[in-house]
Formats: structure tokens, sequence, C-alpha cells
């Protein structure tokens, strides 16, 4: 072990205890346990998208207006996620894996087109009822809309969350490539060097925010193919800072990183209190602060906060994301992100018919119900469709040869 490597890379490997539950739905056999507070991560990150785009009464005070129309973090949020879980699964993975690869890519696919392209057809049917063109369909079909600088493609037509589906197919197919450089830093540089890739990816988003902001792109329309919008928020590249910190965060807890229950606890509670506060705000009271909304000003908080839930289970915010309801609806979260746009559309709740709504309780009542309803569809399709898709297409494909658990951790921390 190298010499510079600190007192976190000398820390024998294991995994956090307390992280018994397989991963739902997903035939794919893991060598290592899901992390539950993660899974009930993905819940708040879910009704945070949610709440963004249903929209609350003019009539609330401002900082929480500001606090909901900030909810698109949460999409930011899963990125870091995604890296942080399919780096915590697939560590051994590299692109010479043969068959593991293969299926690996399979299950990837079965994990997010089958209902994409349930919820696609049936928007293609509601247009077609309506003689409504179908507008660059095929880059919807094959989940490509994101990479056009076309506001109306990228993101305004058909099921608008569907862009991020379009990056993260991205992510998935870099994975292979990336994951084994993440693990050679970490064998060759411990935890330091893991640290290392975490600061130049987060230096990244910073650069990134300086240029826009200094050049004004930041600002412009979201319509416009220079916009931050565009470059900052939809377009994959950017998004790989957040998907390698996600990942480096895994190898960190691979290497046996651990958090005492009391320091844990006080390091979630403030990490949750500067999101909120700094959601609270709004974007308003800097220039650099819009584009940094768009993920960097967020990275450090939301980095801190899932190393420490998965390094401390005991801990009082990873026990109460590891809750059955909020586990639950975690594990329906990407079902609730895909189908709460057109539900919304359908029931006429999008963001700015609740602002129009008159003052006092009732408009707040209908929020409530209105985000319990989109929880509730997005649970029975998760139930119902892309549950039972996911496994049909990977009983479809062989059973990939069973990973050497100790192997592979051995490798890892080596």
């Amino acid at each position: 072990m190298p010499r510079s490597a600190t007192w976190l890379s000398r820390l024998r490997v294991r995994p956090p205890q307390g992280l018994t539950s397989p991963q739902h739905g997903d035939q794919l056999p893991h060598p290592r346990s899901e992390i539950l507070a993660l899974t009930g991560v993905r819940a708040a990150a879910a009704l945070a998208v949610v709440l963004h785009h249903i929209g609350v009464p003019a009539s609330a005070p401002e900082p929480l207006r500001n606090l909901v129309q900030s909810g698109y973090i949460g999409v930011p949020l899963f990125f870091m996620l995604s890296g942080l879980v399919l780096a915590w699964n697939y560590s051994t993975l590299t692109v010479t894996s043969g068959s593991r690869l293969w299926r690996f890519y399979i299950a990837r696919i079965a994990r997010v087109m089958p209902l994409y392209w349930v919820v696609l057809l049936y928007l293609v049917a509601q247009r077609a009822a309506h003689g409504v063109p179908q507008d660059s369909l095929w880059r919807h079909l094959l989940g490509i809309q994101a990479w056009s600088g076309d506001y109306a493609i990228g993101q305004g037509s058909y099921n608008p969350p569907g862009w991020s589906i379009c990056v993260e197919l991205f992510l998935y197919a870099v994975f292979p490539l990336l994951i084994p450089v993440i693990v050679l830093v970490s064998k060759r540089f411990g935890a330091a060097g893991l640290v290392g890739v975490i600061a130049v990816a987060f230096a990244v988003q910073v650069f990134l925010v300086a240029l826009f902001t200094a050049e004004g792109w930041a600002f412009l329309s979201v319509k416009d193919p220079s916009s931050g919008h565009r470059w900052l928020y939809r377009n994959p590249l950017p998004r790989l800072s957040e998907f390698v910190i996600g990942m480096s965060l895994a190898l960190l807890l691979l290497r046996g990183f651990k958090l005492r229950v009391r320091v844990a606890g006080w390091v979630q509670a403030g990490c949750v209190t500067v999101v909120l506060v700094l959601a609270a705000l709004g974007p308003s009271h800097a220039r650099w602060m819009l584009p940094a909304f768009y993920g960097a000003i967020w990275t450090v908080p939301f980095a801190v906060l899932l190393l420490a839930l998965a390094a401390a289970p005991a801990a009082w915010l990873s026990r109460f994301f590891a809750t059955r309801v909020l586990v639950t609806l975690g594990t329906a979260s990407y079902a609730v992100y895909l189908t709460h746009r057109p539900l919304l559309s359908f029931l006429g709740k999008d963001r700015g018919s609740m602002v129009a709504d008159p003052a006092g309780w009732a408009p707040y009542a209908g929020v409530v119900v209105v985000a319990g309803l989109c929880l509730l569809i997005g649970e029975g399709a998760h139930r119902l469709i892309e549950v039972p898709a996911r496994r049909l297409v990977l009983r479809l494909v062989p059973k990939p040869p069973p990973v050497i658990t100790e192997r592979a951790r051995t490798e890892v921390s080596a």
C-alpha cells in the first residue's frame, strides 16, 4: 500500500453491515447486498421532482416556493446514486468481461427501457388521437433525444423527464470503461486517490459554472442551443462528474470506510440542512448560482450525505431512509419519475394550475392528493410493468458465471 495513503485506506475491507435485502426485481446476481438507506433516498429524490412539477400555490411563503421549485435537484442526485450503486455491484466489470459484460448491458436495458417504451407508446397514441405530429419520434424510441440542441426534441416533447433516461443510457454505456480506472486508482493510491478523483470531478463542475457565468451562456433561454440549461443540465457529458463521484464513493465504501454513529448523525443532519437552506434561498442571490443549481452546488453535500448514509447504517437518518415505506417507494422511484408527468397532464395539474388555485388550505391539500396519486400510479407501474418486463428480458439471456465475492473485494483493496 502506498505511503501516501491516509488512515482511510488502512481500514480492513468489509462491506457495511445490516445490508441484507437483495436488489429488487433484478435477477442479475449481485456479489453484494443492497444499501437500503440509499434506496430510500431515491424516494426522496423522486418526490422532490414530482413536487417540482406540481408546484405550490402562490400564497405559499417564498422559501417554500423556492424549495419546491428547486425539486429538479433530485435528478443530479439520481445520477450520483446510479454511479454509486453500479460500482458497488459491478466493481470487477471490464470491457473484456465477455458474457458478464453482455448481460450487464442487457440488464441495464431491461431496467429502464420497457416502462419507458410503454409510457412513450401511450403518449404517441395520445398525440395521434389529437392529430399532433410525431416529431423526431425515432430519437425518443432510441433514447438519444437529450443529445439534440433543440429543446423541443431534447426535453419539451413527449415525456419531458425522458431526457434523463438518455443520460442514464450514456452513463451505462461508459461504465465498463470507467470502473477499471477507478479501481486502479483505488489499488494504487488508496482512499487518497479516490478523494482526488472526486475533487477533480468537482473542479470540472466549478470550471463549467465559472465559464458559463462569465460568457453569459448560463442565462440564455432554455431553447437556445448554447444555453446553460442545455449544456449543464440536460446534456449527458457534464453528468459524468456526478456519475464518477458516485463510483468513487462506492470504492471508498468497499475499502471499508466507516463512520461512528454519532458522527454520522451530525454529518447527515448538516448535509440535509445545507441542501434545504440553499434550495429555500433559490438561485437568485448571485449570478453564478443559477448554473450552479444545475448540479455543482449540490455535489459536495450530496456526496458527503450518501457516504455518511452508507457508512453508518445505524445512524438516525440511515435508519429513517431504510424504513420499509421509503425502501418500497425508492424501489418504485423510477416508475414514479417516468409516469408522473403524463399523469399530471391527464389530471390538468401541471405546475401553474396549482399556482392559480384560490387561497386557503384546499390547494395545499390538493398538492398532497395529487402527489399521492403520482406515487400510487408509479408503484402500480413498477409492480405491473417494470418488474415483470425486466424479469422477462433477463430470462431470455444466459446467466453469467458466478462472481467470487472475496476475490472481487481483494482486487479492489489490494
